[in-house]
């Protein structure tokens, strides 16, 4: 019986552990995901990531959204590569190491010194785009080369510290791509900054059998909707992780004036419309310049609603958090 054969009847069997086991082990090799554990990639390692996803809470709903939009074995392995992406991406924003990768492709838009090619790569603007072939340890070396100026964080803010101000991860990312001669994933550069940063970060190998990688998916494969939408989604929750609770709510209760908003945020109405204002202009610094900004703009707020939703229902009360 196959994956998909299984996911009709009902029954998640043996077939669609395998192939699942074997997208994650394949989309963590080709996107740079760190294993949750800092170690070395293997088939166990996927695999117990494989009954993670299997055993999380949303788990049914996005099986479900795969039955309706996956209509053979093909369209099933092809989504499952978004979906556990997507799963990869929230295991690594529980970690320091998450975190930073978050941050170095948020410098990485932001700055014109940087652009992106194909391949989910980044290079120094009208230098090499080919893939580089130097090594971590020289990379990471090129990065201790430059001095870094840390900002002082209080260890009470809800907000966790940001590793460093914008100009030294700046001038850290010119340094490693210089090095480089070529380009790199969002995940080989914070991998490279990591011990200047001091972020504690494990090797990233693979224990391979025959058989265990997936074939990958041509290069030149023209994305469908179902792609664009995983696309999206990555993208929103992206920006979504960087938004504070109070951000949060400004935007899943857009429509409130700063009076309205005020209170619902405990805060003065001048308070409540600043925290608006940065909201909706991080937005429009994150998602402007984007071909499909406006989409996942909306799918971040459709985020937002989501979130407040459920924590004004656990917690009954609204957020501290700045």
């Amino acid at each position: 019986m196959s994956a998909y054969t299984e996911l009709r009847a009902g029954r998640p069997g043996t077939a669609f552990a395998d192939l699942l086991g074997r997208t994650v082990l394949a989309v963590a090799l080709r996107a740079g995901f760190p294993p949750p554990d800092g170690g070395q990639w293997s088939g166990a390692k996927a695999n117990d990531v494989a009954v993670s996803f299997l055993t999380h809470h949303r788990t049914p709903k996005i099986i479900d959204s795969m039955l309706l939009t996956c209509g053979d074995e093909q369209a099933l392995a092809r989504v499952l590569q978004g979906v556990v992406r997507n799963f990869l991406r929230d295991l690594g924003r529980a970690t320091e190491m998450g975190r930073l990768v978050v941050r170095v492709r948020r410098a990485l838009r932001e700055s014109e010194t940087f652009e992106s090619v194909r391949g989910d790569r980044w290079a120094i603007a009208s230098g090499p785009a080919a893939a580089s072939g130097i090594g971590p340890d020289a990379l990471a070396a090129a990065a201790s080369s430059v001095p870094i100026t840390f900002q002082l964080w209080s260890p009470t803010a809800r907000r966790n510290e940001p590793f460093a101000d914008r100009n030294s991860i700046e001038a850290l990312l010119t340094a490693v791509l210089t090095a480089a001669g070529g380009s790199l994933r969002a995940g080989d550069l914070a991998r490279a900054l990591a011990p200047s940063l001091q972020v504690v970060s494990g090797p990233v190998l693979a224990e391979l059998d025959p058989g265990d990688h997936p074939a990958a998916l041509p290069l030149d494969l023209e994305v469908d909707q179902v792609g664009n939408d995983v696309a999206n989604r990555d993208r929103a929750q992206e920006v979504f992780a960087v938004l504070s609770d109070r951000e949060r709510i400004a935007l899943a209760y857009v429509e409130l004036n700063s009076r309205e908003l005020g209170e619902l945020l405990q805060l003065g109405h001048s308070q409540a419309a600043i925290i608006k204002n940065r909201a909706i202009e991080l937005l429009q610094r994150e998602l402007g310049d984007e071909s499909d900004g406006q989409e996942v703009a909306e799918l971040v707020l459709e985020f937002t609603q989501i979130w407040s939703a459920r924590r004004t229902d656990r917690d009954d009360e609204t957020y501290e958090s700045t």
